[in-house]
């Protein structure tokens, strides 16, 4: 079975690698690795109906829900962690599973991928529904962890997405299948390097623009940013400075009186509006722009 799979092939630019000097290996990786973002443009338009999904799960209260082993489930919980300081949204909007759980994201466990019963008891914990959107990440396309979850969610109703590097996965019935082939790793098998860096790409650009779609942000800025410390203490002032033009201090004196609130902290700047008018209308819309348009 394996030697069919395309991620598990081997590289026959890469056979004689342990015979280069370290200038030459680090070569052969950049320019293998220059097949990903070709592999991802292909796909662009999956990953369009994807986000699609993502947009409707979370305007209907819904959850984006990832589900991987090894690397692929690694790269998921990175991604997933990471919406919560920089967009703002409750811990849990995106959920991620991840085979052996905590542990195995500081360790190596290669059995737990294949425990499809342990996926399914994982996922039903989570008390999944029909709003929910349902994202597998495996690159062979064949991981029963994966499978188990996916199968179940299609019984609940969920929308189904399955991201792989082949061609035909085993895992055929997800709603949108989005294969990055990136064919054979520089070192045979360790989809942790051209795969795994292709699923990152996809699951940032996914929960990127479904975030901006969901007015996290105003034109580039963060303005749902959580400060949790110093630096982003430090950013946030930045930004409301960069966006409203008022100067270092007087960002920071309008941050503290929008209770660190930066999109508050900027509509009151741009509105001149005072902070309940402004509070009110953000109770109403997401978008900054918009709620600049109410106070106009």
């Amino acid at each position: 079975m394996l030697d069919k799979i395309e991620t598990e092939l081997s590289n026959p630019k890469t056979k004689n690698i342990d015979n280069l000097e370290i200038i030459e290996i680090l070569r052969l990786i950049n320019k293998e690795d220059a097949i990903i973002p070709v592999a991802v443009a292909e796909n662009l338009e999956k990953i369009k109906e994807v986000v699609g999904f993502c947009i409707n799960s979370l305007k209907n209260n819904g959850r984006i829900i990832y589900c991987g082993a090894g690397t692929s489930g690694r790269v998921a919980v990175v991604d997933a962690v990471e919406t919560v300081p920089t967009f703002g949204v409750k811990e849990g909007t995106f959920l991620p599973l991840l085979a052996g759980g905590e542990e195995a994201f500081f360790r190596s466990l290669e059995t737990v991928e294949d425990d499809i019963k342990e996926g399914i008891k994982n996922f039903l914990s989570k008390k999944p529904n029909e709003n929910d959107t349902v994202i597998g990440i495996t690159a062979s396309g064949r991981t029963p962890y994966v499978k188990g979850i996916l199968e179940k969610s299609k019984e609940i109703g969920c929308k189904t997405v399955l991201i792989c590097n082949v061609k035909d996965p085993e895992i055929n019935f997800a709603d949108i299948t989005i294969s990055l082939r990136t064919g054979p790793e520089v070192i045979t098998g360790s989809t942790r390097m051209k795969a795994g860096t292709s699923q990152k790409i996809v699951l940032n650009m996914i929960s990127t623009t479904t975030m901006i779609k969901m007015g996290k942000t105003y034109g580039n800025y963060m303005v749902d940013v959580q400060i949790l410390n110093k630096k982003l203490e430090k950013r946030a002032i930045k930004m409301i400075s960069d966006i409203t033009g008022v100067d270092f201090n007087r960002a920071e004196k309008y941050l503290k009186k929008a209770d660190y609130n930066v999109k508050l902290a900027v509509l009151m700047i741009l509105s001149g509006k005072t902070k309940e008018e402004c509070e009110q209308v953000l109770e109403k819309t997401t978008f900054l722009y918009e709620a600049l348009e109410i106070l106009k």
